[in-house]
């Protein structure tokens, strides 16, 4: 199946605009975020059997910049979200497109309001991959569900200062890859 490196801004009415060729390496299994309150953040990923620590700040008018390379360990898989208004968090993911992979990490790193990424926090809940995050409560963030080596039922609060707390588990199905969004 081809990879794409193409992205489609979205108007603040719902419009969805025609493909614009992307920036940087083109990979799945990435994850993005907001930061800095009107900017985004995309990060790792792979291609085949290549993970890659890298990312991408997208501007406060979506264009997309250049790869930002040895951002963190390489991972896929990985979810990222807001928390604290202005800044981001990726955590989770693993060191291959396969399932199993060989290795799944139980790890964040915070992204601050100017879209500069932190070294590895390790020790972060259950390693697991196919995993999703979203905002909650306007300052916080959650990451849910994912997989390890079997579909999980669990999930990992965010504080307002971006740590991650400790698996709570049976919240729901468990399940893999899915994705969230906050509302209201």
């Amino acid at each position: 199946m081809p990879i794409y490196n193409n992205y489609n801004l979205v108007s603040n009415s719902g419009v969805v605009a025609t493909d614009t060729t992307g920036v940087g390496t083109a990979r799945d299994y990435l994850a993005a975020c907001e930061y800095g309150i009107d900017k985004a953040i995309f990060g790792y990923g792979n291609v085949s059997a290549t993970v890659y620590s890298m990312t991408n700040l997208v501007s406060n008018v979506g264009v997309v910049a250049t790869d930002v390379t040895g951002v963190g360990t390489a991972r896929a898989g990985s979810a990222a979200c807001t928390y604290a208004y202005d800044k981001g968090i990726f955590a989770y993911g693993a060191d291959a497109d396969s399932d199993p992979p060989s290795s799944a990490v139980s790890m964040s790193n915070l992204v601050s309001n100017s879209g500069v990424v932190s070294t590895d926090v390790t020790g972060v809940g259950t390693a697991r991959w196919e995993v999703q995050a979203t905002q909650y409560g306007e300052d916080k963030g959650i990451f849910a569900y994912g997989n390890t080596g079997s579909v999980s039922s669990l999930s990992n609060l965010v504080s307002n200062v971006g740590v991650v707390a400790t698996d709570v588990t049976g919240v729901g199905t468990a399940r893999k890859r899915l994705a969230a969004c906050s509302y209201g």
